[in-house]
This record gives structure tokens, sequence and C-alpha cells, in this order.
């Protein structure tokens, strides 16, 4: 598959791939977690504070909209001040709110009438209208592949998961997630493919 002006060996890999920070739990008091569990405002805003950037990242890179991460972000926290009690430590703090994070957002993804991807707001930044160009097609092809593979899609290559943070993320063995990833991995290539012979 040829992508536009780029060199032949360009995979689908490379198309997707976008570095994104990785954040760390950044809670330190030993106390903490007790804390929260009995509903202390400062612990609720010590985990707020701690993982709302990262929570916000992961939303917007499954909504491409603004107001619609907004609103995952905030529906995210309430369930998670509201279930803390119920958390365990069977995974890490981010792991639990990024689950919760992607679960919001997929149901706002289903009650949309459509779904169309805009643009992402740092492309527009992009002085080189080449590479522009090419995260305009890159979208454009997102937005015809299957939902449950745009999902792993997004967390693999712009959260830059492992293939195990995914299978604990979403709550599928690893197998499935190799066979998830390796056929939205195979319907990206040819949707987008065949957007780039519309062109």
């Amino acid at each position: 598959m040829a992508v536009r002006g780029a060199p032949e060996a360009c995979t689908v890999d490379q198309l997707l791939m976008e570095p994104a920070p990785r954040a760390t739990d950044g809670i330190g008091n030993p106390d903490w977690l007790r804390s929260a569990q009995a509903g202390a405002p400062w612990a609720l805003e010590s985990m707020y504070t701690a993982h709302s950037d990262a929570v916000y990242g992961l939303c917007y890179r499954l909504l491409c909209r603004h107001e619609d991460a907004e609103d995952a972000v905030q529906t995210t926290f309430i369930k998670a001040f509201r279930s803390i009690g119920r958390f365990r430590g069977e995974c890490a703090l981010k792991t639990w709110l990024h689950r919760i994070a992607v679960n919001q957002s997929i149901e706002i993804l289903r009650k949309r009438k459509s779904s169309p991807l805009e643009l992402i707001e740092d492309a527009c930044g992009l002085d080189d209208s080449h590479h522009l160009a090419e995260r305009l097609a890159v979208q454009e092809a997102l937005r015809g592949v299957r939902r449950d593979h745009y999902v792993v899609l997004v967390l693999r290559f712009w959260q830059q998961l492992s293939y195990d943070e995914i299978a604990d993320l979403l709550r599928v063995p690893l197998s499935t997630v190799k066979m998830r990833l390796k056929r939205a991995k195979d319907e990206f290539r040819s949707v987008y493919g065949e957007s780039d012979e519309r062109h």
C-alpha cells in the first residue's frame, strides 16, 4: 500500500503511531487510599489532580471532540468517587480509572447519531502540508473501521499501551487483544487504501 508521498516501506504501525506521555499515579501519601475510601476531600482531589489530564487525553483520543471528552472525564471521576470504596488494588489505579473512561467513551460513541472524527487539533499546527494531509487521511480511514477496532487502535498506537495493559483495561484475554488488533490493522489498511484510491 502506497502512502501519499511516503516511502513504500511505511507500515500501518508507523502510520498510526503517535507519541503520548505516560502518566504515573503520583499519589505518594500512604494514607491516600484509605482516606479516599472514607470520602476525604483532599484524597479525592489528589486523585483527580494526578489523573485527570491522562484521563482527558484518553477520552479525547477516543472521542475527538473536546466537549464529549470533558463530559466523559466528569462522568469517569463521578463514578470513580462513588465506587472508590470497592477498589481493592487488584490493578493499578490508573488502569481502574482508564477502564471507567474507556467504557464511558464507548457509551458516548454509541449514543452519537453519527460519529465523524474531527481533525485532532494538534495536527492543525503542522507547518508541513504533506504531514497534515497524511494525518487527515489516517483519521478519515479510522472513521471507517469498526468501533471495537477503533478503540484497540487508539489504545495501542495513541496511548501506547502494551498488549497486557490493553487486555487488563478491556478485561479480555491476551489472545483476544492480539487477534482484535490484527484484524483492526487489516481493516484500517483496507479502508486507508480505498480512501487513497478515491483521492
